[in-house]
């Protein structure tokens, strides 16, 4: 499953990590900025559910 986070750097930081407490994630990739003059970043995680 692919998931895209957009948002403040910091705000995408901790999201990433409450994803990875619940979701067995395979790849993160780096922050990218967002277009134009803004401050948020884009960053795209591939995950997998949880086996039980």
């Amino acid at each position: 499953m692919k998931i895209r986070l957009f948002g403040m750097p910091d705000e995408v930081a901790q999201a990433t990590k409450k994803i990875e407490e619940t979701f067995d994630v395979v790849e993160v990739s780096d922050p990218y900025a967002s277009r134009g003059n803004s401050r948020q970043v884009r960053v795209y995680l591939e995950v997998r559910l949880p086996r039980s």
